[in-house]
């Protein structure tokens, strides 16, 4: 089992015994759908992507906090992205792949041609239509940036009252099944 299968694999048991999410409604994509978006696309996808895509790409986990990072959303986020980054006179960084946006003012994009590719967000700089441009903030690879927004989503979903964890043992045993990914 390749580091990055394991990685997901330990990511979900673990998620879905703790109660930190609950099986999506609709399982991942397959090889065979992956491939067609691919050759739609033009692109391979690095191994961790396609990996997600496998795990929950057809659905959206509880620790996304609703954001869709589907397989069947990718033309409207490119639709989005493209937009924001005309009206921001930006472009896109070279081999970076959008996967997501969220509500026309930010989207998320990895970098290709790794196996486990750099995250990178972009955002608007103001509201203000006067302010033009958008700030990029890297997040490491796509394994890093899961376990980081399942950590914000923990905290968050804890001091809200919507799950009873303790939230440091949360983030040690997340931040073990992280390392599974670079062995």
């Amino acid at each position: 089992m390749s580091c990055l299968l394991n990685f997901y694999t330990e990511l979900n048991a673990y998620l879905l015994t703790t109660g930190l999410d609950v099986p999506i409604a609709e399982p991942g994509c397959t090889d065979a759908e992956i491939e067609e978006t691919e050759k739609e696309w033009g692109v391979q996808f690095p191994e961790s992507y396609r990996l997600f895509l496998k795990w929950c790409g057809k659905g959206t986990m509880e620790w996304m906090g609703g954001q869709d990072f589907t397989a069947d959303s990718l033309d409207y986020s490119w639709e989005c992205a493209i937009t924001l980054l005309a009206e921001n006179n930006e472009t896109l960084a070279s081999r970076d792949f959008v996967i997501s946006q969220w509500q026309g003012y930010n989207f998320f994009a990895i970098q290709l041609g790794a196996d486990n590719p750099l995250v990178t967000l972009y955002v608007i700089k103001s509201d203000n239509p006067d302010v033009r441009g958008l700030n990029r903030i890297e997040y490491g690879r796509l394994t890093d940036w899961i376990i980081q927004q399942i950590k914000i989503m923990t905290e968050l979903r804890h001091e809200l009252g919507r799950i009873n964890a303790d939230v440091p043992a949360v983030w040690g045993e997340l931040d073990r099944i992280a390392l599974l990914a670079t062995e």
